[in-house]
């Protein structure tokens, strides 16, 4: 391995930082992401005819013991409901929430597509640096030692390799990380639309338990 490193060049150096950061990344989303699964889809259409029955303290109990943002988003509307807001109130709390979540859900997510990006053009630069040093060395020796010819080429072929091996997995835990991201905010969506669907209407309201 330190071969290779002592090959590859100075710029293999910070592929090689930038793919430690890339794998810590793709840790520590994948963690949270489990951490906030939801494991029921229909999670909002459940608490609205749960609502609808009556059993807000019920609801509100069972939305603390989940830790997926439309949980939150749900548990700050009942919330806010009960301590008799408007309807206009409630979607602010509601957004409120919804907004600082997306937040959470972002976060550290781009970063792998600029370390994907990165990676790629420092092993386009080390392929072009790898061959610079090669027809340098052509020219000091001519064609005699085609040893010197071969040490650059390495170089270029090794700094390549070392970018797209760090870009290709950036680049898909990226896109697997924004569609979770892009479904989590569709599911707060539709859990915020129909909570409120149901508090706007007066004969649906759902009957308030102390």
């Amino acid at each position: 391995m330190l071969d290779l490193l002592i090959k590859g060049g100075v710029v293999l150096f910070p592929i090689v930082v930038l793919s430690v950061i890339a794998l810590a990344l793709i840790i520590e989303r994948s963690i949270f992401f489990f951490r906030i699964r939801e494991d029921n889809p229909d999670l909002g259409g459940y608490i609205v005819e749960q609502l609808r029955s009556g059993h807000a303290a019920k609801v509100i109990g069972e939305l603390k013991q989940h830790n997926s943002p439309e949980a939150s988003v749900l548990l700050e509307g009942i919330k806010t409901w009960r301590e008799k807001q408007t309807p206009g109130t409630i979607h602010m709390h509601m957004e409120s929430r919804a907004l600082r979540n997306a937040g959470e859900l972002e976060k550290n997510v781009p970063y792998l597509s600029s370390i994907a990006n990165l990676t790629t053009l420092l092993g386009l630069l080390g392929t072009v640096t790898g061959m610079i040093v090669s027809f340098l060395n052509l020219k000091v020796s001519g064609i005699s030692d085609p040893a010197l010819l071969a040490g650059g080429i390495s170089q270029a072929m090794i700094t390549t390799a070392a970018g797209l091996t760090v870009a290709i997995p950036s680049l898909l835990f990226f896109h697997i990380f924004r569609q979770i991201v892009n479904k989590t905010i569709s599911r707060m969506e539709i859990a915020t639309s129909e909570l409120l669907s149901l508090l706007s209407k007066s004969k649906s309201k759902p009957k308030r338990q102390d």
